[in-house]
C-alpha cells in the first residue's frame, strides 16, 4: 500500500477549458436550442422557397419594384436558413463526441462556408430591407411630385449593390479581417477573449446594421409624414408598403437584443454569461429568416393572388393564361381593326375582279349573328344600288328603334333558293347589315 501511495499521480487538464463556445460533447448543449434551430431551418427554407416561387414564378410580369425587393429578401433569408442547417447537421453528426472533431471543424472549409453564408444572408437581408424602405419613401415622393415611381431597373441596380456590399463584408474574414473559426459556431461575433481584429470586425457589423435600421426608421417616418391621412390608397402598392412596415418592426425588434448583448459582451460593459450570448446568436439572430416569410404568407394578399395563378383551380386560368389575357386585352382593338381592314380590302378586290358585287356571301362566312352599329333610317343596299328606306321620301322620318338590332346573315344558299339575281346578298328588312 505504501508503494502504491508513493507513485506520482498525473492530473489531466483539457485545453482550452470546456465552455459554451468550446463544447466537448455537443455543439448545441441544450435540447431547447437544438429544437429551436431545427425549427428555424425548416421554416426558413420551406417558407422562403414558397415566397420565391410565388413572387418570381406566379406573380405578374413585370414585377413591382418593392415586390422584387421582398423576393430578394426571401433569397437572403434562405441563405441564413442554409447556414443554420449546416450547424445543426454538424451537431447531429458529432452528437456526444464533438471534442474529437471540434478542432478540425473550426479550422476547416466547412466552418468558413457556414460563416460566409450566415454573414452574407444576414447582411443582405438588412441592406435589402433598407433598400425597400427607401424605395417606398422615394416612390411616394416621386408619385406626388412627378406622377410616376422609380423604374424597376434602378431598384434592381440597388439590389445588386446591396448584394455586392454584403458579399464584401462576408469575404473580409476570409482575408484575415475578422475570424470565422474563433468559435465552433463559425460566426464573427467572437467572445471578449478573442483577437482584436475579430472584435473590431464584429463591432463594425453591429454598427453598420444599427445605422441601416436608423435609416429605415427615418425613411418610413418621412413616408407617413408626406402621405396625408386618407391618401394611403393612392400609393401604387399599399399592401407591399404595409408589408415592408411589418418587416421593419419585426426585424428591428429582434435585432435590438442582438446588438445590445453583442456590444455588452465584446466591450465588457457589464458581465453577460456566455450561455446567454450563445442562445442569442443561435436562436434570436437567425429568427427573422423564418419570421419574414411567415408575415408574407399569412398577411399579404399578393401571396394568395400569386398562389391562385401558380396553382389554378378547375376553372381558374394559370399564369400563362393571365399574361396572354392581358396582352390580348391591350392589343385586341388595334389588331382587330387592322385584320378587318386588310381582309375586307382583299375580298372586295377579288369580288370586283370576278364581276360580282361585294356582298356578304363573298366573304364565305357561315351563318352568324351580326349586331348592326348603324342608326336606323340610313340607306340600304339593293343589288348594286343604295336606296332610301321607306318613310323618308317625303320628309317623314322613320320611327326610331330602341337598342341594337340583331340580323341573321346567312351565306350563299342553293341556286334555286333565296339568292338575288345580281348574285349579291339582300338583307331582310330595311336595316343595313355591315360586316364587323
Amino acid at each position: 500500500m505504501e508503494m502504491e501511495d508513493s507513485k506520482p499521480h498525473h492530473s489531466v487538464q483539457c485545453s482550452p477549458i470546456p465552455g459554451p463556445f468550446k463544447p466537448c460533447e455537443h455543439l448545441f448543449e441544450s435540447w431547447g436550442i437544438r429544437l429551436a434551430v431545427w425549427a428555424i431551418v425548416l421554416l426558413s427554407v420551406l417558407c422562403n422557397g414558397l415566397v420565391l416561387l410565388t413572387v418570381f414564378a406566379g406573380g405578374p410580369i413585370p414585377l413591382s419594384p418593392v415586390k422584387f425587393v421582398v423576393g430578394a429578401i426571401a433569397g437572403a433569408n434562405t441563405l441564413t436558413g442554409i447556414s443554420c442547417g449546416l450547424l445543426a447537421s454538424v451537431d447531429a453528426l458529432t452528437f456526444g463526441q464533438f471534442a474529437e472533431y471540434g478542432a478540425r471543424w473550426e479550422s476547416g472549409l466547412g466552418c468558413r462556408a457556414t460563416g460566409f453564408l450566415a454573414v452574407l444572408g444576414s447582411e443582405a437581408s438588412v441592406l435589402l430591407l433598407t433598400l425597400a424602405a427607401v424605395q417606398c419613401s422615394v416612390s411616394v415622393s416621386c408619385v406626388r411630385a412627378y406622377g410616376k415611381a422609380p423604374s424597376l431597373g434602378s431598384v434592381r441596380a440597388g439590389a445588386l449593390g446591396c448584394l455586392s456590399l454584403a458579399g464584401l463584408a462576408a469575404a473580409l474574414p476570409l482575408a484575415s479581417v475578422g475570424e470565422y473559426g474563433a468559435s465552433p459556431l463559425c460566426l464573427p461575433y467572437a467572445p471578449p477573449e478573442g483577437q482584436p481584429a475579430a472584435l473590431g470586425f464584429a463591432v463594425a457589423l453591429v454598427m453598420m446594421n444599427s445605422f441601416c435600421f436608423l435609416v429605415v426608421a427615418g425613411a418610413y417616418i418621412k413616408l407617413y409624414c408626406d402621405l396625408p391621412r386618407g391618401d394611403f390608397e393612392a400609393v401604387w402598392d399599399c399592401a407591399m408598403v404595409r408589408h415592408v412596415a411589418w418587416l421593419i418592426f419585426a426585424d428591428g425588434l429582434l435585432y435590438c437584443p442582438v446588438a445590445f448583448l453583442s456590444f455588452a459582451s465584446m466591450m465588457g460593459l457589464f458581465p453577460v454569461t456566455p450561455e446567454a450570448v450563445k442562445s442569442v446568436l443561435l436562436v434570436v439572430l437567425p429568427l427573422p429568416a423564418c419570421l419574414n416569410p411567415l408575415l408574407y404568407l399569412l398577411f399579404n394578399p399578393h401571396f394568395r393572388d400569386d398562389l391562385r395563378r401558380l396553382w389554378p383551380g378547375p376553372g381558374t386560368p394559370g399564369p400563362l393564361a393571365y399574361a396572354a389575357a392581358n396582352e390580348l386585352e391591350k392589343s385586341s382593338c388595334d389588331s382587330t381593326q387592322a385584320l378587318v381592314a386588310f381582309s375586307d380590302v382583299d375580298l372586295i378586290l377579288e369580288a370586283s375582279e370576278a364581276g360580282r358585287p361585294p356582298g356578304l356571301e363573298t366573304y364565305g362566312f357561315p351563318s352568324v349573328t351580326f349586331i348592326s352599329c348603324q342608326q336606323p333610317g340610313g340607306p340600304r343596299l339593293e343589288g348594286s344600288h343604295f336606296i332610301e328606306p321607306e318613310g323618308t321620301h317625303f320628309g317623314n322620318p322613320q320611327p326610331s328603334v330602341d337598342g341594337e338590332l340583331l340580323l341573321k346573315a346567312r351565306g350563299a344558299t342553293s341556286s334555286g333558293g333565296g339568292s338575288s339575281a345580281g348574285g349579291g346578298f339582300r338583307p331582310s328588312g330595311s336595316v343595313f347589315a355591315s360586316h364587323l
